[in-house]
């Protein structure tokens, strides 16, 4: 497995949650299944075993679930059916944007769509999300309550519909010159916060969270962390080590909140260079350095570090404002700073 491991968890509750994971995909045959199981790392392009330490994915989301009802007073056990579904969405959604933003690798190997072309990638993803609604109609067979299915139900619903609206709000900035910094912090919190705000919202359904201004406040806080974790990313994908779909993103001219300051912030000859740039159809590969150095030089840089500082102290006022304790903030708060760091550094 991976080398990031949220508060609260062990090794061994992460090899409970991959167990589990490969047992509910690995019951269906279909070759449409083992496109699925390809994504979540498992086998390579020809359905064989992938090779030991091929594909890194440390399942942050369904480890932030697990994490998240450790910290409400729950077992990190209690919480594996629920973490599986946030974890497949999560994957089904990676599917979908490696379509929309070209990206031809992920994860140091070749993209679904890349290898079974993007209508079929489209269906992979498509059945990735229903089959993280269904691993939750699985829990009715189990212990858990019907109302706490029903309410993890709408927390994942509520999640994914928010990243399609970020996504949306994704592509369509992506011709647009002008756009606030906080416009683009909102589309972030939607497209990349989405996801972490259901994690945390079903880690606290499955410890028995039912008031509803306590769900709210935990999933806004996994909100502020995602653009928090968003931010990170622009900066990596400008002055750090870019993997190729961070590239995919500035080559096909998504936004980046540095650029976006530089530009809503910069000079007239400043603002005047990049719509140049970004009048292309495309951004050429060799110009990101030129972005990067005229972004750094309007303080889009300072800015994104600023911000990144701010979101989580947003983050961490929302478990306030949500009556947390000081030993589940503790927690919690770790593991916005382990999510953080990776999405500064690994992309």
């Amino acid at each position: 497995m991976g080398e990031v491991l949220l508060p609260g968890l062990t090794q061994d509750h992460v090899e409970q949650l991959e167990d589990r994971l490969r047992t509910f995909l690995g019951s269906r045959e279909l070759p449409l299944y083992r496109m699925m199981a390809y994504q979540m790392g498992w086998v390579d392009q020809n359905g064989e075993p992938a090779m030991a330490g091929e594909v890194r994915h440390e399942r942050l989301h369904a480890q932030l679930a697990m994490s998240t009802a450790s910290a409400l007073g729950a077992s990190p056990e209690s919480a594996i059916d629920f973490a599986l579904s946030i974890e497949l969405a999560h994957h089904a959604s990676l599917v979908h944007e490696d379509v929309e933003d070209g990206n031809t690798d992920r994860a140091g190997r070749p993209t679904v769509w890349w290898t079974w072309g993007p209508a079929q990638a489209i269906n992979a993803g498509d059945g990735m999300q229903a089959m993280a609604r269904l691993s939750l109609f699985a829990i009715l067979d189990g212990s858990q309550p019907r109302e706490r299915v029903s309410a993890a139900l709408e927390a994942l619903d509520d999640a994914v519909l928010s990243r399609c609206e970020g996504e949306y709000l994704d592509i369509a900035y992506q011709e647009r010159l002008t756009l606030s910094t906080e416009q683009y912090l909102e589309m972030a919190a939607g497209r990349t916060g989405s996801l972490l705000g259901g994690a945390t919202m079903l880690g606290a359904v499955a410890a028995g969270v039912v008031d509803k201004s306590v769900l709210h406040a935990i999933r806004e806080f996994g909100r502020k962390i995602g653009a928090a974790r968003q931010v990170g990313l622009d900066i990596e994908s400008l002055w750090g080590e870019r993997d190729v779909s961070s590239q995919g993103r500035l080559i096909s001219k998504k936004k980046n909140l540095a650029i976006v300051y530089a530009i809503e912030h910069g000079d007239a000859t400043l603002r005047r260079k990049l719509g140049e740039l970004y009048m292309q159809r495309v951004l050429d590969p060799g110009m990101i350095g030129e972005v990067a150095a005229l972004a750094d030089s309007a303080g889009g840089r300072d800015f994104c570090l600023k911000s990144v500082t701010g979101l989580i102290d947003e983050a961490q006022r929302a478990l306030s404002a949500g009556g947390f304790e000081g030993n589940q903030q503790a927690q919690l708060m770790g593991c916005a700073a382990a999510l953080v760091e990776v999405g500064r550094n690994l992309g």
